[in-house]
Formats: C-alpha cells, structure tokens, sequence
C-alpha cells in the first residue's frame, strides 16, 4: 500500500497509475488543467452546442444527466446559461432520499426553468438488490448505479436525442482504467463503476432479465446507431468540486448541515441526496483503505485550498467513521439486523491492510500518508 506524494490518494484505488516519482495519475491530470488552453476547449463546447441547437424547433436539443447535486448545477449552467441551449434533465431516485436532497433536485429544475424526467426505481427490486449486492459483491448501491448509467442514455436516444452532457470523467479526473482526456462520454459505460455481474444475480431466480432490463447499459453498438454524442463537461471548463459548489449555491443549491451533521466527512455538499446509498462509499475504506474524507481532502490537495500536511490528521480521524444515519438508513430500506449487517460487513474487509482482534474489531495495520506499518497491532489485542 503507497501513498501518492502529493495527494492521499493510496494505490489500491482500482485502475489509479502512479508515475516513476510516486504520484498519481489524477494529481498529473488536474496538474495538466493549468496548461491547458481553456478559451479553445469553450470554443470547441460552442461549436458543439451549434450544431444542436435548436434541432428539435422549440423542443429540447441536449439532455443534462442531473441528480440535483452541485455538479449537476454546474453542467446546467453552462448549457442553460452560457451556451444557451434548451435542455431536458435525466434524473434518477435514491434508495432514501433525504429532504435536502429533494429539495435540490426540486431546486435546480425551477432554478433554470427546466423540465425533469425522472426514474423511479422499481421497489421490490431496489430493496433486494441493496441487500442481494451488499452480501455477494460488497456493493449495496450496484443497481441504483446501474440505473444511473443506464437511464441517461437510453432516455436521450429514446427522445431521438443526441448531445447528452455528463460532468467530470471520474476515470481521468480521480483515477482508474480508462484515464485518458477526452470530451467523449461514449466509453463511460465500461468503467467498472458497475460490474457487468448479469449472470451472477439472475442465479438464484430472485431476480428475472425483465426486471434488471432498465439498469442495463448501451451497447456501443447501440450508441453508435443511435447517433449519439454524449459528453464530459470536464473537458471543456476547469473542473474543480469546491468552485462547482460556490456556483451552486448562487442557484440556490442547499447543503446537508441544515438537516443533519454528518460523520466521516470533510463537508456537507457531496453525495448529500442519500444516506443508504452513502454506504457504498464507506465500504471502499475497508476495501482500498480510503473513503470520503480521503477523497475530499485529495480534491482540495490538489486544486490548492490545503495542503497534504493540513489532511493527513482530519482523514486520520474521520475516514474510519461510518455515519450512524447510513447504517440505520440502510437497515431500515433493507429490513437487515445490525448483526447481519456486521457479519456480512466482516467478508469486505481487505485483511491485507486491516486485522481483527479477539471481539471481532477491526483496525488498520496502515498510517494515513505512510502507507503499512510492521508490526502494527493493539497493545491491547
């Protein structure tokens, strides 16, 4: 286990590359956004809009994938406000909402003068697959990010239409497989945020093919026919996840503060829609050795509002903590006991980089920012 010399980024993050001085592949990327000639790439975004708009008369010429977070505010931003374009929104629900989530999403359509679609996902499906993915996979929200995925695009095309805008290209800008800059959207159904595990979940009879059908994603054969252009809005302006929340807020957006003080952050403003769907991001701690604190404090590092120094202490304390509201949010949408949920919990643990004590406790044999310790246990255990 290494940590980048730059940011806290560790090197167990699926596909993240570390160069020959020990720093990772999204602190280059974001280190290339100071070289870069942003007045051409917003003429390429101008060009693009051009040749859309107004495509469909007085109907919508592009759709804007949104769940009413600070990015999705962002994205519609520039293409309601700056390139004046019509859109649509492609929205899909949570597990839990919780009321400033709804509210943002609310918020955001009213803020622009849009219109929203949205997915609600089927019932009975999303509370089998939070807990049917939890126990196989360590993956309690696969179905709600398949859907995700999914939905976008096979909505875009159904409405025969072809610009679709997504916000960063989280492979290149925070590292994993396909780390290479490009403003197209079209392989961003191969980047293993979802695991193609069809096969593995139709097994047991639980589920049919029908049911999952909408959570499958494009073929590329089908992007192709369907003329489609989707697209990263992190190709075309600097992206940096602070600044989208300052322009946010100008449009109204809301952070969770004003309804619950969350554990194991560094802010209240990212993934606020949904408390059970949180789980998924912690489980990366015990998996990969970093969560949500780590990744904020990585995006800070590297844009310049902290330093690595500054971090190391505040992801030490609040990486490990898993909120008590997305523990109790997810066993009350699952109907799970919270021994059930420890026991299973137990399986996800990367015993490379954690140990357990005799009560069954886990702890880390590694140290923020160092990497693994020798010999590291409880003096106690």
């Amino acid at each position: 286990m290494r940590y980048c010399k730059k940011c806290l980024m560790t090197d167990l993050r699926p596909g993240i590359k570390f160069d020959e001085n020990g720093v990772c592949s999204a602190c280059n990327n974001f280190e290339k956004q100071k070289h870069t000639d942003w007045d051409a790439r917003l003429e390429e975004l101008r060009i693009l809009c051009d040749k859309y708009r107004g495509c469909n008369g007085k109907s919508y010429d592009c759709a804007v994938a949104a769940s009413g977070g600070k990015d999705s505010i962002y994205q519609l931003y520039y293409m309601k406000e700056v390139m004046k374009m019509n859109p649509v929104l492609l929205s899909v629900g949570n597990y839990d909402w919780t009321d400033t989530g709804r509210k943002n999403l609310d918020n955001i359509a009213e803020a622009f003068s849009v219109d929203l679609i949205y997915l609600q996902p089927n019932t009975r499906l999303s509370k089998l697959m939070a807990r049917k993915t939890f126990e196989e996979m360590g993956s309690p929200a696969w179905y709600i990010d398949a859907l995700i995925y999914a939905f976008p695009y096979r909505m875009a095309a159904q409405m025969g239409l072809k610009l679709l805008v997504y916000g960063e290209n989280i492979n290149y800008t925070y590292g994993g497989k396909y780390d290479y800059e490009t403003p197209s959207a079209r392989m961003q159904m191969a980047n293993d945020v979802v695991k193609p595990v069809w096969n593995k979940l139709l097994e047991d009879g639980s589920v049919t093919e029908e049911e999952l059908n909408s959570a499958r994603m494009m073929t590329l054969e089908e992007y192709d026919a369907a003329g489609m252009e989707a697209i990263y809005m992190s190709y075309y302006v600097p992206w940096d996840a602070h600044h989208n929340y300052e322009v946010a807020k100008r449009f109204g957006f809301r952070h969770l503060d004003h309804e619950h003080m969350r554990e194991g952050t560094l802010e209240n403003y990212n993934h606020i829609d949904s408390s059970a769907y949180a789980l998924s991001g912690w489980i990366k701690y015990i998996k990969f050795g970093h969560a949500a604190a780590t990744e904020m404090a990585c995006r800070w590092i590297r844009a310049g509002h902290c330093t690595r120094e500054e971090m190391i202490p505040l992801v030490k304390k609040h990486d490990k903590k898993l909120d008590q509201s997305i523990i109790d949010g997810y066993l009350a949408y699952t109907g799970m006991t919270p021994r059930e949920f420890w026991k299973i919990m137990d399986k996800w643990y990367n015993r490379d980089i954690f140990y357990q004590d005799r009560d069954g406790v886990w702890h880390e044999k590694f140290e923020v920012g160092v990497g693994m310790v020798e010999g590291k246990r409880s003096a106690l255990f």
